[in-house]
């Protein structure tokens, strides 16, 4: 089978020079959609308990984190949350086990669910009927985030991290909330009504984060930037740690894109710079009606998209028991030491897998025009999150032929023949093409191109 692939000069030329292909995570690719689940969460009382004891300790590691570097080193670190974007969820509190943390985040987890709110928050959405979509989640952990920010600031006071005489409350927002009603609603009008109260609040918090950088001569400078920090906690800290909940379901993963066609102007105009660059021609290995392509060191499968497939939904408490390296018992243990049912229910042999893998491989039907292919690298290990460590060399017999962009300069082509000669030293077996644009069909065709150099003398 042979599959192609779109490339500006500098990549292609990189690509020749290295002999590999860089594996790509989602949010290098140009649809933000990329990787799509549908995630909600249902679950009992233990379940979701355990879930916000994790939130509050989480937050308490943050804030205690950002007060150490600010007395450590003198410095505001105001993009504090930024660089922390990626280490905001604890992923298993048991790894404090034996630090002086672990008695601090028992005490955290136990008074966190003694909150009043907490209390509502786990009673209503407890009772499992109810799913939990989208921003709700946002809106749950906002609802408990003054009370989680008061526990850890007081916990900073008797630890000599934050001034006895701060004042944790100088920014509160009460949430209007009746659960009762709520209970009431179906799940389209509960989710709207949600979204307005977590709207109103967002925006009523960033107000105050806005007065309070407007009338900073007011106050010190070590008190404004405290409370600056902390309001930009009670703003931004439940919506990342929610983001990264979706992210930890699933473990890291990594692709490589191709097409079936090499004749979509639009492809050339996007990934080949505006037909000035070129697309490699790569052929496949049939096994088994499966087609492959050889690395160094293993074969890796390439499959279609599926475009405008059903949405795949999942729910965060089902895939928490297959990630051990959470520590699936303790998010998934409530007061009191409570198992969640969670723990003990059975799943369909390899879903929790099948829906790692299917989920890199689709796409909505917007992106059908690309007829895109592509090979998976999952990383259940963790042994590709360095950048570098994703570029895998493959079998250079894979690679048959060249095709120049309408636009692709001679230079420019040089210059690629060069580099493959140096890498291949025998192009007798390679094919070199040129795309053009036919005035009376107005589609692009490939013709094969006739060159006379072959082999590097």
């Amino acid at each position: 089978m042979k599959l192609y692939r779109y490339r500006t000069i500098q990549s292609a030329l990189l690509e020749l020079e290295n002999g590999a292909f860089y594996f790509a995570k989602p949010e290098e690719l140009n649809d933000p959609l990329e990787g799509y689940l549908k995630i909600f969460w249902q679950g009992d009382k233990a379940a979701w308990e355990g879930l916000l004891k994790n939130f509050v300790c989480s937050l308490f590691y943050n804030l205690q984190t950002y007060l150490l570097m600010t007395r450590n080193f003198g410095v505001g670190q105001k993009n504090y949350l930024q660089d922390l974007k990626n280490k905001v969820v604890i992923m298993n509190l048991r790894q404090f086990d034996n630090s002086p943390l672990n008695k601090i985040f028992l005490e955290l987890g136990e008074n966190f669910l003694l909150e009043n709110e907490t209390q509502k928050i786990v009673s209503f959405y407890g009772e499992e009927n109810i799913k939990c979509y989208g921003k709700e989640i946002e809106f749950i952990l906002r609802t408990t985030v003054d009370a989680a920010c008061h526990l850890c600031v007081e916990k900073c006071k008797s630890l000599g991290l934050i001034p006895n005489n701060f004042d944790e409350n100088f920014f509160d927002v009460a949430y209007e909330i009746s659960f009762e009603d709520l209970k009431n609603l179906g799940d389209a009008e509960r989710k709207r009504r949600i979204e307005e109260m977590e709207n109103l609040n967002c925006d009523a918090m960033e107000s105050g984060l806005l007065a309070l950088k407007l009338n900073r001569r007011r106050v010190t400078d070590a008190i404004y930037e405290l409370k600056q920090q902390i309001l930009r906690l009670k703003i931004f800290f439940p919506r990342i740690y929610g983001e990264q909940l979706k992210e930890i379901m699933y473990p890291n993963g990594y692709v490589v894109c191709f097409s079936e066609t090499a004749t979509n102007s639009a492809m050339w105009g996007n990934y080949a710079d505006n037909h000035k660059g070129i697309c490699f021609v790569y052929e496949t290995e049939s096994l088994d009606g499966r087609e492959f392509i050889n690395f160094a060191a293993k074969s890796l499968e390439v499959k279609p998209i599926n475009y405008g497939a059903q949405i795949i939904e999942r729910n965060f408490f089902d895939t928490l028991r297959y990630l051990n390296f959470l520590r699936a018992e303790d998010w998934l243990t409530g007061a009191g030491g409570v198992r969640s049912r969670k723990l003990d229910e059975v799943e369909k042999p390899g879903e929790y897998e099948d829906i790692y893998c299917e989920k890199f491989y689709r796409k909505t039907a917007d992106w059908y025009h690309e007829r895109e292919h592509r090979i998976f690298l999952a990383d259940k290990f963790y042994q590709y999150d360095d950048k570098f460590s994703r570029n895998l060399k493959y079998d250079l017999n894979t690679l048959k032929g060249i095709i120049f962009g309408i636009r692709t300069t001679l230079d420019d082509k040089l210059e690629l023949i060069q580099k493959l000669l140096r890498l291949r030293k025998d192009l007798s077996e390679f094919e070199f093409y040129q795309a053009e644009f036919d005035d009376e069909t107005q589609i692009i065709s490939v013709r094969e191109k006739l060159l006379l150099i072959k082999s590097l003398e």
